[in-house]
Order: C-alpha cells, then structure tokens, then sequence
C-alpha cells in the first residue's frame, strides 16, 4: 500500500487517528499538521438494530415477513428465554457463518432446540387463532 502523504513510499505505518497510511516520520510529521478527523466507532448492536427496524425491505417476495411482525419477536418473554440458552446461540452462530447456510439450516432442523426456536418464531410471527396468547 503506498504512503497517504507522500504517495510513493510503501507505506509502514497508520495514524491512530484517522488510520491514513505513512511510511515515515516525516511523512507522519507532515500528516500531524493537518487536523485529522477520528474514524467513527462501529455501531453498537442497539443502534444497528434501531437503523434495521427504521428501514423497509429492498427486495420483497411473498414470503417476505413485515417488519412489525419481526419486530413482536423481541417483545416475546419465550423467545427471549429461548435465546439464553448457549447450545442454540452456538447453532445460530454456526449457520450465520457457513459458507453452505442451506445444509447448516437441514443440520440445525435435526436439533430438537433448534425446532422449538423455530416454531416459537413462527407462533409469534404468524399466530393461529387456536392458539394461547
């Protein structure tokens, strides 16, 4: 990666700051005169879940679940109980980061923990009318 400041030295170094690359101490000498601005610090999970709710769909097919029918699934004490558990907090991590989620998902549908998360998903998504409140 070349120097930011330079632009021909190959570049050694980043600012703590800004994280624009340098190869020297001149080159950082002469960045240091410049005000650089700080890099944003990642979204927490509260505001990335805040930006997802706030947002509409892309892309909707018919199996598309509305955005205030996803949202019932925070309010609900069983699948917050549901979501302490490890074994199944493992089981999501695990299908969030297959390269092969489709045969990460039929593994996970042979749990019976990972059933019980599912239904319950779809009890308060989609409730029937037979079923308790």
């Amino acid at each position: 990666m070349k120097c930011g400041v330079c632009e021909s030295g190959q570049s050694k170094y980043k600012c703590p700051r800004c994280f624009l690359s340098y190869c020297s101490l001149y080159c950082w000498k002469e960045h240091r005169k410049i005000k650089c601005e700080p890099v944003p610090p990642p979204k927490t999970v509260e505001e990335e879940g805040t930006l997802k709710h706030s947002q509409e769909y892309k892309y909707q097919t018919e199996d598309t679940v509305p955005l205030d029918r996803l949202k019932l699934l925070e309010s609900s004490t069983v699948m917050q109980q549901i979501f302490k558990n490890p074994h199944l907090q493992e089981l999501l991590v695990s299908i969030d980061s297959s390269p092969n989620p489709e045969y990460a998902m039929q593994l996970a549908m042979q749990e019976p923990l990972f059933i019980e998360f599912a239904d319950e998903c779809l009890r308060v998504i989609e409730p029937t009318e037979d079923a308790p409140k």
